[in-house]
């Protein structure tokens, strides 16, 4: 006898959970999920211009340390004043221009090239000197 009280519980709450996708379907005449307007995204627009270089693989650096925040930050290259910048930009639009169309050869705008390499290099470091001076002043 309890053998079939716990057959026919279990009938029970088969029968109950095999009606339920009947159920669920009762009320679907009174509520429509379909309205008519599609659910599927807008198309992408790519707004990159198609002149960028690709992204780089992103890869993880396990370097073993934690990264230190703390460092003093310095600039990429020694910076120049305005004053510099604005006796040398000319000279070198001036050269850049020349060599485009054609008034100088091109042995000559690589040795004017490196004349202006040589006075930056050299100028990084007469700079310095001439900080350092007023410093110590």
């Amino acid at each position: 006898m309890e053998k079939l009280r716990q057959w026919l519980g279990r009938l029970a709450v088969l029968a109950s959970v095999a009606a339920l996708p009947g159920l669920a379907g009762c009320n679907s005449k009174s509520f429509a999920l379909d309205d008519g307007i599609p659910n599927t995204p807008p198309p992408a627009v790519i707004v990159q211009s198609k002149t960028a270089p690709a992204p780089g693989p992103v890869t993880r650096r396990d370097t073993g340390t934690y990264p230190t925040l703390s460092t003093t930050l310095t600039a990429a290259n020694e910076q120049i004043e305005d004053a510099d910048y604005q006796k040398s930009e000319p000279r070198m639009a001036a050269l850049g221009r020349a060599r485009k169309s054609g008034e100088i050869s091109e042995a000559e705008y690589k040795r004017r090239v490196a004349q202006y390499r040589k006075l930056a290099a050299e100028h990084g470091q007469d700079a310095q000197s001439d900080i350092a001076a007023e410093a110590a002043k």
